[in-house]
């Protein structure tokens, strides 16, 4: 996780610095509708290349505004988007991805052949708050009649939370409590309390979901 070197939130002024995992440093500057994402060079003090701009509200809030999150000042969003990036080439990336490609990489994980319920995040390409914002953006848009298409999206909502950031204790839990049933009585009583943390981290994160899901569709 990156840090915040220095903040400013004014009517006159609306920047942050931030240095990144790998010690690269960025600038976001937030002036009326735009927003703009700068890599800093110098150890900070000359600006670099642009790696993300727009001046589009309507992209600026599908791209950085969480309605789990709201009220939020525009700066702060766009520091919770992009602040757990490794480097700069990361946030580019990030904030470069088209709705259509996260959902079509989610998609093909989701429908790649699994044994186990529960898997680790690091097999989904995108984070998971950049996969809700895109699930969300197609829920708001998908025909209302098309129950199908709904429940499919909906679905993949509440999925998220099989995706855990595992130890590798954890790992191992998975492996002997999901197995093909190799595995010795002894064993997975020994991994029996690890996986049933797991599985009770999983399902109050599909609870919170599903309360998310829920305001959405009110809001529809």
């Amino acid at each position: 996780m990156g840090k915040v070197i220095v903040k400013r939130d004014t009517p006159q002024q609306c920047f942050a610095r931030l240095e990144l995992n790998n010690g690269d440093q960025v600038m976001i500057s937030v002036a009326e509708a735009e927003v703009k994402v700068t890599k800093m060079n110098w150890a900070g003090m000359l600006p670099g290349p642009t790696l993300w701009q727009s001046g589009s509200g309507a992209e600026i809030a599908q791209k950085f505004f969480d309605e789990t999150k709201l009220p939020q000042r525009l700066i702060d969003a766009v520091i919770d988007r992009i602040i757990d990036c490794r480097s700069a080439g990361d946030i580019a990336a990030r904030l470069s991805a088209k709705s259509d490609e996260v959902l079509s990489r989610y998609a093909a994980v989701l429908e790649k052949a699994a044994d186990r319920a529960i898997r680790d995040v690091s097999e989904v390409a995108y984070p998971k708050d950049l996969i809700k914002s895109a699930l969300r953006h197609h829920l708001k848009n998908v025909n209302k009649t098309d129950k199908k298409a709904i429940a499919t999206l909906e679905a993949a909502y509440l999925s998220l939370s099989n995706f855990q950031p595992l130890t590798t204790e954890e790992r191992d839990a998975v492996l002997i409590m999901e197995g093909s049933g190799d595995a010795s009585a002894v064993e997975r009583v020994r991994h029996g309390d690890v996986y049933g943390a797991l599985r009770t981290r999983c399902q109050a994160e599909r609870a919170a979901l599903l309360d998310e899901l829920y305001s959405l569709s009110r809001s529809r």
